[in-house]
């Protein structure tokens, strides 16, 4: 997949006739248990259907959308095809023939759109601020390089070897297997040390092998920067290994995995890759609650979906923190765009009644991406009870 190609694609769909659908699924293991992602597709397409009906849309168009979910139910269908990725984004307009699919390292929340214009606002995003993770497999005597970034993993140096070259099989040989030794009291005892010498070879082989693989991979890196650097392989292997990296790698270490260097492939590698991702997401969505927890008392968070709503209204929002599982229905400002828990006219700048939305958590997701804020998915149950739905860190306090 070409990311960014397939991105302008769908950021050129322009059409007065046929509106396009939108899909952001999560995949992670929760929505991956029990098939949970399939559930979770037929109540957005029945809750867009519903949402249909009172909308001004044309018999063609409505034909065209049907195709959309129909298409798009179908390719969910098949596990086979979500391999590799934490999220889909799937763009459908059956009419105009446009089919786009995006495989994801992550998802914020799972939601279904259709409008004149793509969703694509989580797409361009994740473009600007993902980044690529390099992923080195080792063993004794050879390593793979791969990449993975926002279009997939894919290996980019195959197998390669120290320079050093050595028999395979240590066969000790007539008169240099033997050396004198002094027994303490006197008296000599001779015995084989060739297979030492042998043994000794192999090891300063093998460092030399990780000293290679510590060179060219940062030679790859001053050639094609990475933002995150991953090690498989045996555990005691890749201790050894990272005594050999670049002090400057070993800043963009994110962790290791357990991997057969001959069996690994890209997409269950970028699995793999994508749960030391998961992980380290965890650990700074603790530190980020705990931050969250200080600011409040000094005045520069914000707590409920209130507040928060009133913080984006004049551009204070730094970072927005939002509970997984938190829904919430509200209104929209039908020129404004401005978003509302009432639907009164006077709330709207233009005066005009607001439009209902199903759950304006996702809107004020796509209004803090619109705004270049920071977006934080809350999932840690001790934190959970510390936000109220929906929060924020804040850039300036009133």
């Amino acid at each position: 997949m070409n990311f960014k190609n397939n991105l302008d694609r769908v950021l050129e769909f322009k059409s007065d006739k046929y509106p396009i659908t939108s899909l952001y699924l999560k995949l992670g293991p929760g929505e991956r248990e029990n098939f949970k992602y399939r559930i979770i597709i037929k109540n957005l397409i029945k809750e867009q259907k519903d949402s249909l009906n009172k909308r001004d849309f044309k018999k063609s168009a409505l034909e065209s959308i049907e195709s959309d979910y129909k298409k798009i139910a179908d390719y969910i269908e098949n596990p086979d095809q979500l391999t590799g990725c934490r999220g889909l984004a799937i763009f459908s307009s059956a009419r105009e023939g446009i089919w786009e699919i995006f495989k994801l390292p992550f998802v914020y929340r799972s939601r279904l759109v259709v409008d004149q214009s793509p969703l694509v606002r989580q797409l361009v995003t994740m473009n600007e601020e993902f980044g690529d993770i390099a992923v080195v497999i080792i063993d004794r005597k050879k390593a793979r390089l791969f990449r993975i970034g926002l279009d997939g993993g894919q290996e980019v140096l195959g197998y390669f070897y120290p320079d050093a070259t050595r028999a395979t099989k240590f066969q000790a040989q007539e008169g240099k297997s033997k050396q004198r030794v002094t027994r303490v009291g006197g008296g000599e005892i001779s015995h084989g040390y060739g297979e030492y010498g042998f043994q000794r070879m192999i090891e300063n082989e093998m460092h030399q092998h990780y000293k290679n693989v510590s060179q060219k991979l940062f030679d790859y890196y001053k050639e094609s920067r990475f933002d995150w650097l991953v090690i498989g392989g045996v555990e005691q292997l890749i201790t050894d290994f990272l005594n050999h990296l670049h002090t400057y790698l070993k800043g963009k270490f994110l962790g290791n995995i357990t991997a057969e260097i001959n069996l690994v492939k890209p997409d269950e590698l970028t699995e793999r890759v994508l749960d030391l991702l998961e992980a380290e997401e965890r650990r700074n969505e603790k530190s980020l609650v705990k931050e969250f927890e200080q600011k409040l008392i000094s005045g520069l968070a914000v707590n409920g979906l209130e507040a928060t709503l009133k913080a984006f209204m004049i551009g204070q929002v730094r970072l927005l923190l939002v509970l997984e599982e938190y829904r919430r229905s509200g209104f929209k400002c039908p020129e404004s765009g401005v978003l509302v828990l009432e639907g009164r006219d006077s709330l709207c700048p233009e005066g005009k009644k607001p439009i209902p939305v199903v759950d304006i958590v996702d809107d004020v997701i796509e209004e803090a991406l619109v705004q270049n804020v920071e977006v934080e998915m809350i999932l840690d149950e001790g934190a959970k009870k510390k936000i109220n739905g929906i929060g924020a860190l804040l850039r300036f306090k009133l």
